[in-house]
């Protein structure tokens, strides 16, 4: 990874860039660990949890998720790149692809994690939107043909792409919140206050 002006995706924090990899699990969710001072991070929240650069935060945006066929839709010359995994990631991911592994835990990741919260079933996908100490989650089972409510003091859309199937949220000007499409384990472990769109509110 090279690092440059700052400009797009560059890993550069308090003016240094930072080489970032996967360096375990938290409450079953990955670590980021970066080469110069072997810190932790917390990949959502972009917060340094242990080690040198502890309290230190990295800026976080929205990552559009989607498939190559719905891209493709709004962009029919985009070059697609494929990293070259390894063997044991190849593997590890045609087995959290099979369809009974996508309603399960995967191995090892059930003695990182801590008490969960039962409002919801934790393997739940859904949105979670994100400002601050305020975040909602959406279950994936309640957006439907769409829903539409207020955050920050916005109206807000909420609705599932036709082509990829996955949630996306909008304010009226078509600008995007700051959204997490997750499963509900990840959400709570990391936004334990969080509120859930139809079960705390309607």
């Amino acid at each position: 990874m090279v690092c440059n002006s700052g400009v797009g995706l560059t890993p550069i924090i308090d003016g240094r860039c930072h080489h970032f990899s996967a360096g375990g699990l938290y409450n079953g969710l990955v670590l980021l660990i970066d080469d110069e001072t072997r810190s932790y991070w917390d990949h959502i929240t972009g917060t340094c949890v242990h080690g040198p650069m502890s309290g230190h935060r990295m800026p976080v945006w929205n990552v559009q998720l989607t498939t190559v066929a719905h891209a493709l839709e709004g962009m029919p010359d985009l070059l697609l790149l494929l990293s070259r995994q390894s063997l044991s990631a190849r593997l590890i991911s045609w087995f959290l692809n099979l369809p009974f592994a996508r309603t399960i835990i995967p191995p090892g990741f059930r003695k990182t994690m801590g008490p969960p919260d039962n409002r919801l079933d934790e393997m739940q996908m859904g949105l979670g939107l994100i400002s601050g100490n305020a975040q909602r989650f959406y279950p994936l089972t309640r957006i439907g043909f769409g829903i539409e409510d207020n955050w920050l003091g916005q109206p807000v859309h909420i609705r599932l792409n036709p082509t990829d199937g996955i949630p996306d949220a909008r304010f009226p000007d078509q600008s995007r919140p700051l959204q997490l499409f997750t499963r509900w384990y990840g959400f709570s472990y990391t936004f334990p206050q969080s509120e859930i769109y139809g079960l705390d509110l309607t």
